[in-house]
């Protein structure tokens, strides 16, 4: 299997860290500090230009990295590329004047531009940021002190921040400066991460970072095998995502490289910190941290700068006719083993076979089976084979449709599409017993619409299990059923202009059957607690639900109205 390779960018803001002053070249290692000379041309030590009203601060580890940007400097000397793809996409930041060249396989994702930002930012004017074009913003929560007993704090300026940037109308998430060593202290700074923001949880709608750095001796953490800190960043994440928040993770290609196993946390998002104008990295992430000099109108001195990549407008693109054949690598692909491996009422994840000669995925949905496809997620690891989707509706029984297009990256880093797979149809869990009753003779076609081939005639008065939210076409809805005859059973749609609906539940309690929906009408007979009764149809009114049921007893049918709260589906 081919093997994906690291490769180093430019220095990032979480490159090797150290104290200052004196203890600067103590702390870094020998060979460290010879990269970082050839980078940056300099060793030299200077003093940190703080905003006004704050003071060093050296267990504080976001002053000793901002320390350590301004020793080393920022390199930002690449010039941007310009691909011959056209699958290339290049922006110019509001923030540092720069053009940037964004990853070929994030081509067909929205950019968004924002920063983030700690205490060292001081007094911020939100307004003017907001004027300024920022349109999200990462604000450090609270950090584990760089001593060696482990110490937790709250950022002074995160309250203020936070209420400051979503008051101004701009997206906001947070992020937790980490050093922990054990999978238990990880999981106390989610907690404490958790207690901070509970207050600000209707603000938060971005992801909720664990930010951990550890390149010299500095820190506390420094020198944690990989293993353990992939452990500790599961542990961590886990109890975010538990709280409902979207956890992510941080770090520089080489950190990544070195300190995380990224294919164990592909579930997770990233983000990546790169400072330069086209990023060689080739793994996953959803947001690129830039630079950190960039200037933002109401922030004194310098801000980090981020691109955040949405996923949301991207459509699928079809090897075909006008798609350049320079682009397509038509020996890629398809895919094969799509399946759905899970799914409950609130997610569904798939998975599919690794391709040798694949860098990447791209997971596109569809609500319909003719429908457009919608980029879900670029996945840019040969050997990460499955997907979570959990932005489908809560429902039980709803289906989506997906197909999952290979990609490669030549070596000038263009985008070559393989072939896409065929359509997977995949549905959230059911947890209760939908069924139909066709009232015609009536076709049961491969797919939802009259234009697919019929499978079967089903006869009239046929009761069948259904997806309850089996999707509609523009003219009519669909039913997804399995008819079995002589035997051999097959599986198809029919049309729900030609059937009737209907589940089950029992009582849970004596009930009043009436002749109509509403207290107005005749109580017919009492329904006995715990007794199964067929539900064929449901109307509100004056805001009470009601449903109309039929049961047997004693070989006679009753049929009425009960509220649907005294009613438990089965």
């Amino acid at each position: 299997m081919q093997q994906k390779k690291f490769l180093a960018g430019a220095l990032g803001c979480i490159l090797a860290c150290s104290h200052p002053a004196g203890l600067l070249a103590a702390k870094i290692p020998q060979t460290q500090k010879i990269e970082i000379a050839q980078e940056t041309g300099k060793e030299q030590e200077e003093d940190l230009d703080l905003p006004e009203g704050l003071k060093p601060d050296d267990n504080d580890p976001d002053y000793v990295k901002r320390l350590h940007q301004q020793e080393t400097g920022e390199a930002q000397t690449q010039m941007p590329f310009a691909l011959n793809s056209i699958e290339a996409v290049t922006t110019k930041s509001p923030f540092t004047g720069l053009v940037y060249t964004h990853a070929a396989q994030l081509s067909d994702y929205s950019i968004t531009n924002g920063i983030d930002v700690s205490k060292w930012q001081a007094e911020i004017d939100w307004k003017k940021v907001k004027a300024a074009g920022v349109k999200f913003v990462f604000i450090r929560c609270g950090y584990t002190a760089l001593s060696q007993k482990f110490a937790m704090y709250e950022d002074e300026y995160f309250r203020k921040n936070i209420q400051g940037a979503y008051d101004a109308g701009i997206k906001v998430g947070v992020y937790f400066f980490s050093n922990s060593i054990t999978t238990t202290e990880a999981k106390k700074e989610a907690q404490k991460t958790l207690e901070l923001i509970q207050d600000y949880a209707h603000m938060i709608t971005l992801p909720v970072v664990y930010d951990f750095e550890a390149f010299s001796n500095a820190y506390r953490a420094y020198g944690l095998s990989k293993a353990q800190v992939t452990k500790n960043t599961i542990a961590y994440a886990d109890l975010i995502q538990a709280a409902g928040f979207t956890p992510m993770y941080y770090g520089s290609p080489s950190f990544l490289a070195s300190s995380f196993d990224v294919t164990q946390l592909a579930k997770y998002d990233c983000w990546l910190a790169n400072y330069t104008t086209k990023t060689s990295y080739t793994g996953d992430y959803t947001y690129w941290q830039y630079s950190s000099t960039g200037q933002v109108d109401g922030i004194v001195g310098n801000v980090d700068c981020n691109f955040y990549y949405s996923g949301d407008s991207g459509e699928i693109v079809d090897p075909g006719p006008d798609l350049d054949p320079e682009d397509v690598a038509e020996s890629l692909g398809p895919v094969s083993g799509l399946m759905m491996s899970d799914h409950a009422t609130d997610e569904i994840t798939i998975q599919w076979d690794a391709l040798e000669d694949a860098d990447g995925y791209k997971v596109y949905r569809s609500k319909s089976y003719g429908g457009a496809y919608k980029l879900l997620k670029t996945i840019n690891w040969n050997e990460v084979t499955e997907y979570t989707d959990d932005m489908v509706m809560e429902s039980e029984g709803r289906q989506y449709y997906y197909k999952v297009v290979p990609f490669l990256l030549d070596e000038d880093g263009n985008l070559k599409y393989g072939l896409e797979s065929d359509i997977l149809t995949a549905y959230t869990e059911r947890l209760h017993s939908f069924r139909l009753k066709t009232t015609a003779n009536i076709h049961l076609r491969e797919q939802a619409g009259t234009e697919y081939p019929s499978l079967i005639v089903v006869p009239s008065g046929t009761s069948l299990p259904y997806y309850k939210f089996t999707l509609s076409t523009i003219d009519q809805k669909w039913y997804k059923v399995t008819y079995t005859k002589n035997g051999k059973s097959y599986t198809g749609y029919v049309s729900g202009s030609y059937v009737n609906l209907y589940t089950y539940g029992k009582t849970t309690k004596n009930v009043n059957m009436r002749s109509g929906a509403g207290l107005n009408y005749k109580i017919q007979r009492t329904i006995p607690k715990g007794t199964k009764v067929m539900v064929t149809a449901s109307k509100k009114v004056s805001g009470t639900k009601w449903n109309k049921v039929t049961y047997s007893l004693n070989g006679k049918s009753y049929a009425g109205y009960i509220p649907a709260k005294y009613l438990q589906q089965v």
